[in-house]
């Protein structure tokens, strides 16, 4: 059995869950190419990071869930190989072995490894060596002449056949071209000005296009939106700051999480966490990331960010999350997750 109490799962018996498994087809990408950065099969909308110690992380309709690979005499639930910290539009996966997942709870997925990690990692997002000259390096230690000989290599079944073509959604959809080419337009024009010396737009332009042909209503607002975004993003990155967003240019809404009469949300183009949250009790920048979206200043009477349920609440108000939220005292007494 396992309680929820300011905001921290107290567990007494071992808790398992099935595997779940997303299947689909795949494409192979350059992860350094702006133009590749925010593709996603658009089969399978689930992330399923592989094991890190006896769990599997499963991200899926911008939730984060844990399903065990072994089982375990022990609570689980005290064991979590990461922690989960909701930071404006983002949610960021800090994991134990110093890798962290900034995930915008769509198609887009950022990894950031600890400077221990320099040079000890391999696969399709390369050896963080520092050289992207030999990014492409295949399974076989050899150096690939393009992106599908090097996604090839990185296959995880061979039964798997080779990907032999590369397309984009301009080809697919060449109607919807011209709607992607004065769109995506914002990146190049006077909106960002300031970044253009320091980060060149032309990659991200052309990314965009990409994205925009998606044709589908959500789909192509979606790719445009999330394209400009990354560029957004670079900028903030680069130390330039600017707000793009407009009530009709991929809005944010973040009054949705005020309760009637408050006002404790706001809209950053560049911001961070600095409010106390029931995950971390101290005040003070937490993440070094700026990023975009909706922060909360919480008053006196409800000084804690609850980052289940997007709330200010007190201490003894915070909730825990394993699968679902769990509210305050809420129990765990099944093999499901479910609470009662």
């Amino acid at each position: 059995m396992c309680v929820c109490q300011e905001g921290v799962l107290l567990c007494q018996t071992p808790i398992d869950l099935t595997l779940q498994n997303c299947s689909g087809g795949a494409e192979y990408v350059d992860c350094s190419d702006p133009k590749a950065q925010g593709r996603s099969d658009k089969t399978c909308t689930t992330w399923n990071i592989p094991a890190f110690d006896d769990q599997n992380i499963v991200l899926q309709d911008g939730k984060v869930t844990t399903v065990k690979t072994t089982e375990n005499k022990e609570c689980e639930l005290s064991e979590n190989a990461y922690s989960v910290h909701t930071v404006g539009l983002y949610l960021i996966l800090k994991l134990q072995n110093g890798m962290s997942l900034i995930w915008d709870k769509n198609t887009r997925m950022s990894v950031i490894l600890d400077p221990q990690w320099q040079g000890k990692v391999c696969g399709l997002c390369g050896n963080n060596n520092g050289d992207l000259k030999d990014d492409f390096t295949t399974r076989y230690s050899s150096v690939a002449t393009g992106a599908l000989e090097f996604g090839n290599s990185w296959k995880t079944s061979q039964e798997c056949s080779d990907t032999v073509t590369q397309s984009f959604p301009c080809d697919s959809n060449p109607y919807c071209k011209a709607w992607a080419v004065r769109k995506c337009e914002i990146i190049r024009d006077s909106t960002f000005t300031d970044c253009h010396s320091k980060v060149d737009p032309n990659a991200y332009y052309d990314a965009c296009i990409e994205e925009a042909c998606t044709c589908d209503m959500e789909g192509k607002y979606q790719g445009f939106c999330t394209a400009v975004a990354m560029y957004a993003e670079a900028c903030s990155a680069a130390g330039v700051c600017i707000s793009w967003r407009k009530p009709n240019l991929c809005p944010v809404y973040c009054d949705y999480y005020n309760a009637p009469g408050e006002c404790s949300w706001h809209y950053e183009p560049c911001g961070t966490v600095t409010a106390k949250t029931c995950k971390d009790r101290v005040i003070g920048q937490k993440f070094s990331a700026v990023l975009e979206g909706c922060y909360a200043k919480c008053p006196e009477n409800a000084p804690y960010l609850d980052e289940n349920t997007m709330k200010c609440v007190s201490l003894s108000e915070c909730s825990c999350f394993y699968n679902d939220i769990i509210p305050a005292g809420g129990v765990i007494e099944d093999n499901c997750g479910r609470t009662w």
